[in-house]
């Protein structure tokens, strides 16, 4: 295993860890997402529609129920619903993510996972994707009393690392994942398409990778 580059090697030292989000960033899951809410609020008579979803989807689904008209006392009882039906998904991993997260373990970087999905979601789509293992702390929105964009989550999972929010970074693909490291003191890597680059820019994000496996190569240099 490598060790991380020393300062004085003229090589920028690798974080100590990276956090990753799931849904968008590391597993090709806001499809499903979109058709589980679809599922789960025909009951209440709302339409999701495919574009207002595209255009406003955010991993604080607390908000997507406000903006939606659902009454808070039925929040709860409707993510249930949507939990259900995502345990029917099978998700892939998007393109390049193993292989990505493969070559920080050999570099002796350290994985989580932080997430807003609940823990019976993600947790039954991690051995379907080959991922098995890999995080050393996975944190879910059953985990914490806020989600993202609160920092609740990274900071909790950071405390089960024993590191300094400065020692690790956040890799994202919205700007509540953004928020969220802003919020903890963590740095933020904003990769994918789920959000558009010019919210990012409009962020101070100055770039954009197009995946996980994209921003790995740069870090790491290009694949042997």
């Amino acid at each position: 295993m490598h060790s991380p580059a020393s300062p004085s090697s003229g090589v920028a030292p690798l974080p100590a860890a990276v956090l990753f989000d799931w849904d968008g960033t590391l597993a090709d899951s806001l499809g499903a997402i979109y058709l589980a809410n679809r599922r789960a609020l025909a009951p209440l008579g709302i339409h999701l529609h495919r574009t207002w979803f595209r255009e406003r989807y955010t991993p604080d689904w607390r908000r997507t129920y406000a903006e939606l008209g659902v009454p808070e006392h039925l929040y709860d009882e409707l993510a249930d619903r949507w939990a259900r039906e995502m345990q029917l998904v099978r998700p892939r991993a998007l393109p390049w993510t193993r292989g990505g997260l493969r070559r920080l373990r050999r570099h002796g970087v350290r994985l989580g996972l932080v997430t807003a999905s609940m823990r019976a979601v993600v947790e039954a789509a991690i051995p379907r994707l080959n991922l098995g293992g890999v995080f050393e702390v996975a944190v879910y929105s059953d985990d914490v009393a806020a989600t993202k964009p609160a920092p609740d989550g990274l900071v909790q999972a950071l405390d089960v690392l024993g590191l300094r929010p400065a020692d690790a970074l956040y890799v994202g693909d919205t700007p509540e994942d953004l928020a969220m490291a802003r919020a903890a003191g963590s740095p933020f890597v904003a990769v994918g398409r789920t959000t558009d680059p010019a919210a990012f820019a409009a962020c101070g994000v100055d770039r954009v990778w197009p995946g996980v496996g994209a921003w790995v190569d740069d870090l790491l240099g290009p694949r042997p």
